[in-house]
């Protein structure tokens, strides 16, 4: 169009006659030209309302989710209270929730409760035993509305329920009569993990409105289960927390200043029945479609996900009529008029075509200017990919390479010269030269898509390297014949060389089977031996047909009952260790020590390499050394048992110390946040709250002091930990609390070792949180745990948590592992002072060692190895 419109114009100068005719065509086109602008401007404002309306959805999203999952933070909070205690008593637990500030912190729930898992024929009991905790008319009755009788064996009734004063009325209900309820209890007893019930209506509200309840599973202090069946054995009880849908909802969407309207329902299908909550009311009491009439109402609209105690709900948001007028724009109409005026204009005035060509020569310009940063653009690709680039004109044997192809042969392109498909022959090994052209006429016949092959070239130094040539016919001639063909080449000597040593490695471990003086025998899982070195069948006194003919069941003992073990712990981890007692070719029995791993050979097949080692000489000397050693360890016994009764009353001061102090603080806590609501004079608000920090630092002290005292009774239970999966954990956790803290957080992947899972976490908890606490102050968190270079073979694995906080004084560092010592002012950073004691602990009691360095203001590092668990 460019070309007929400079056609028209040089036409015009040469002849007046054409004024007219190019006038109208002027007018023409200055009219499209018009239009097509408005069409742009039409649709670049229509995508901007469309980017603003996203990033609102996005607000109000972010917003719903938090206000649902609020009420988590006050149930772990509880779940924390169960952990600290043996024993919550209904004081206590009233206490908190007194503290917790449910009406100003959790808006729309209407308390928090726990319930009990009673079976039936202990419910007498569990009534009595309520009755005599400060609730003389503690009575199980049946949720209004739920069937009158159940057969289920168990009953989940609500224990505790604050504020006790607007939720008297669930006291002693038996939730699990609820089929709703009961599916969302037996859920989160099953999982472990915080679960929202379906909608559903609270007793609590006397509108019906639609709700939810959250629950969260406390199990037993101190264990850590993992499957259902553990769970639901060791179950404490289930907190919960009742919402108000509408009340937790209330003023979610008012960061978008009346430009966003959204609705909020229970599950993924978007209809009348799953609608829980409309912020302008307009699907209110099922008089609308929500699906239907959704969408002639509003301009956009969009659903999102939203997640919420391990359930996926749904949130619609639309826009409002305030959304759409600020988002209409009279720019396109505008626009439009002022095009039609000018395309008038041009047509008057002829000289302005002579404008009207530059303007089409600039505009091509700028298209070659596109066509060249194209090129660029493809250009920095195959750059980057390090390949390099040929053509090849099959007609005419013409070839073109690129200067990385000729780099992969030590080569440049004007020392190629001239370039035609012999040169690429003449560098072709001679062995490879048939197998590629019979792959051209492959792909030639039309039989491959691709030519695709690995060959030698010859390299400027005369070394032969090998690489990976791939492309296609791009052109084709009128007789179907290859015209032109283009593709890539790529060195691939690495590769080919890593092949090279794996099989110089088969061969390398073949020799030393075969040669090696310890017994290797080679199995199949279910017992089928497959091969045998020399020293097995001298070991067994069979040949290795003989030894496969009796296989794993006439080579073991069959009344030795560690086989079975050995097998298991194989399957479980892969490798096992052990000894057994072994059966020779003539029936004499031996002691056997033996180490196995699993392998998969050349067809992904599982096998085992079995090196065994005669130990029956070995088992006759460690069977004197044990007379020797058994009065010795009468006389260690007798001292350990002295030591062991002195430590245990030692642990028992101190835990009854912790417990009796515990309940006084709380009534302190509750109290001072009863006075804190009714006061209003500033000075005594000061003190109130100086009274609630002694509290909460008294608090934290005696807690530190219970956890001391419970250290050393855990008894360690020794697993593969995921240190890594753990670090993950409980930097996800910390960064839940700041979500907007600008942070690099850096964890090493693959770090398993074997210890207690529980006190790992909890060694993990305290030096991450350490890192994320001191580094509060900083602009930019830095958090990493890894695993330090061992500086010599055979040397303890070394971990390391650095941050970049505030650091402290080496001076100083003989008090870090002190119980009870500080390096920092508690109002700069809260903390009992025990916490590094107790990962010291943990950390001798797992064989281990643990050190810190530092510097005033440049962060610090923490150090510990992990030897063997009960040292």
């Amino acid at each position: 169009m460019t070309r007929q419109l400079a056609s028209s114009d040089s036409q015009s100068i040469r002849s007046r006659r054409l004024a007219m005719a190019m006038a109208g065509l002027a007018l023409v086109l200055g009219l499209l030209f018009t239009g097509a602008g408005v069409f742009w401007v039409n649709n670049t404002f229509q995508s901007q309302a469309m980017e603003h309306f996203d990033r609102l959805a996005d607000r109000v999203q972010a917003d719903v989710q938090d206000r649902l999952n609020a009420p988590l933070l006050g149930l772990r909070g509880a779940a924390g209270v169960y952990a600290a205690s043996n024993s919550v008593e209904r004081a206590e637990f009233r206490a908190y929730v007194q503290f917790s500030q449910v009406g100003r912190d959790f808006p729309g729930v209407r308390g928090f409760g726990f319930m009990a898992r009673v079976l039936r024929e202990d419910l007498d009991r569990f009534v009595a035993a309520e009755r005599a905790d400060e609730e003389p008319a503690f009575a199980v009755t049946a949720m209004p509305g739920s069937p009158t009788t159940s057969s289920a064996p168990d009953l989940y009734v609500v224990k505790f329920m604050e504020p006790q004063a607007r939720n008297q009325s669930a006291l002693g209900l038996d939730v699990g009569a609820d089929p709703v309820r009961r599916e969302a209890i037996e859920r989160a007893v099953a999982t472990g993990e915080p679960t929202l019930t379906r909608k559903t209506t609270l007793l609590q509200d006397q509108q019906q409105s639609p709700g939810w309840v959250y629950l969260l599973p406390v199990y037993r202090t101190g264990e850590d289960p993992s499957t259902p069946v553990q769970r639901q054995a060791l179950l404490t009880g289930v907190l919960f927390a009742p919402m108000l849908v509408s009340e937790v909802l209330q003023g979610a969407a008012e960061a978008t200043q009346g430009q966003a309207d959204f609705e909020l329902f229970d599950g993924e299908s978007l209809n009348a029945q799953t609608l829980v909550y409309g912020l302008d009311g307009h699907l209110a009491a099922g008089r609308r479609d929500p699906v239907s009439d959704h969408a002639a109402q509003h301009r956009f609209s969009t659903s999102r996900p939203v997640l919420a105690g391990g359930r996926t709900l749904t949130l619609r948001v639309s826009t409002t009529p305030a959304f759409e007028a600020e988002a209409t724009s009279l720019m396109p109409a505008l626009l439009g008029l002022s095009g039609g005026l000018l395309s008038l204009l041009l047509a008057l005035c002829l000289w302005l075509l002579g404008s009207s060509r530059a303007r089409a020569l600039s505009v091509a310009q700028r298209m070659t200017l596109d066509l060249a940063h194209e090129q660029q653009r493809l250009l920095s690709i195959v750059e980057g990919t390090n390949v390099g680039t040929w053509e090849w004109n099959v007609q005419t044997g013409e070839t073109r390479f690129d200067e990385r192809w000729a780099a992969i042969t030590g080569h440049t392109l004007d020392g190629m010269r001239p370039l035609n498909i012999q040169t690429w022959r003449d560098l072709t090994h001679p062995g490879d030269l048939l197998h590629a052209d019979g792959l051209l006429k492959q792909h030639f016949a039309g039989r491959t898509p691709y030519f695709d092959c690995e060959l030698r070239l010859r390299h400027k130094d005369g070394r032969w390297i090998w690489v990976l040539s791939r492309g296609r016919v791009c052109a084709w001639g009128g007789d179907r014949q290859p015209a032109l063909m283009a593709g890539t080449l790529m060195d691939i000597t690495e590769r080919q060389t890593a092949q090279l040593a794996l099989r110089n490695s088969e061969e390398h471990f073949r020799q030393l089977f075969e040669t090696s003086l310890e017994c290797i025998l080679q199995t199949r899982p279910d017992g089928q031996v497959l091969n045998a070195n020399a020293a097995a069948c001298e070991l067994f006194g069979m040949s290795v047909g003989e030894l496969r003919e009796r296989g794993r069941g006439g080579l073991v003992d069959p009344g030795d009952t560690r086989l079975q073990a050995l097998l298991d712990e194989r399957q479980r981890e892969g490798k096992t260790r052990g000894e057994l007692r072994m059966l020779r070719g003539d029936g004499t029995a031996f002691e056997c020590e033996l180490s196995s791993s699993i392998f998969l050979d050349s067809n992904n097949a599982p096998c085992a390499n079995i090196i065994l080692r005669d130990i029956s000489e070995r088992k006759r000397s460690e069977a004197r050394i044990a007379l020797v050693n058994a009065e010795l360890e009468q006389r260690v016994g007798r001292r350990t048992a002295q030591l062991e009764a002195s430590n245990r009353d030692l642990q028992e001061f101190a835990h009854s110390v912790a417990h009796d102090l515990r309940q006084p603080f709380i009534a302190i806590g509750g109290f001072s946040g009863l006075l804190e609501r009714r006061v209003t004079d500033d000075r005594a608000r000061h003190y109130i709250n100086r009274i609630k920090a002694g509290v909460r630092q008294a608090g934290e002290l005696t807690e530190a002091l219970l956890a001391l005292a419970n250290l050393s009774r855990v008894q360690l239970r020794v697993q593969a930990v995921d240190l890594s999966a753990i670090a993950h954990s409980v930097m996800d956790t910390l960064q839940l609390e700041e979500p907007a803290r600008a942070r690099c957080i850096r964890i090493q992947e693959g770090l398993v070792v074997q210890a207690d899972a529980m006190l790992l976490r909890l060694v993990m908890q305290e030096l991450l949180g350490n890192a994320w606490k001191f580094t509060s102050r900083q602009t930019h968190t830095e958090v990493s745990f890894g695993l330090q270079p061992a500086p010599a073979t055979g040397t303890q694995a070394v971990y390391v948590v650095s941050d970049n906080g505030e650091g402290f004084d080496m001076a100083h560092v003989d008090k870090l592992f002190r119980s009870f010592q500080r390096l920092h002012a508690p109002q700069d950073f809260p903390g009992a002072g025990v916490g590094l004691a107790n990962i010291q602990r943990i950390i001798a009691r797992h064989g281990g060692q643990i050190w810190a360095e530092s510097a005033r203001g440049a962060g610090a590092r923490f150090f510990f190895t992990l030897g063997s668990p009960g040292m």
